[in-house]
């Protein structure tokens, strides 16, 4: 992994959240405050809302409840290639009576 960063100017990596009735990012209620997940990067660098080290938000069906499955894409990008892989993903909201999520990890590109 060193030898990837040492030698890459860019990094890029995909997070996607599949979920059923369980929003991760945004809501469908107006005036509310998005959830609070964050995502800790390779050197321990905090992804989050409201940040300068904001995602990027490529999709975002997980605020839709209506019994299926959709999901929520986040992008990672930085010219900082020490901040990726994302390797942790944290403070996601309590899962109440029927709903579920799982995460999926997409390609790291360093270029």
């Amino acid at each position: 992994m060193n030898f990837l960063h040492l030698l890459s100017s860019e990094a890029t990596h995909t997070i996607t959240v599949h979920c059923l009735n369980s929003p991760v990012w945004g809501t469908n209620e107006p005036q509310a405050q998005k959830p609070s997940v964050n995502f800790k990067g390779w050197n321990g660098q905090m992804f989050e809302a409201n940040t300068l080290f904001e995602p990027e938000v490529l999709l975002d069906e997980c605020m839709i409840q209506e019994g299926s499955w959709r999901k929520t894409q986040f992008l990672f990008h930085t010219q900082d290639t020490n901040q990726l892989p994302i390797v942790q993903v944290n403070k996601f909201p309590h899962l109440r009576q029927g709903q579920q999520r799982y995460i999926e990890s997409g390609s790291v590109c360093f270029l």
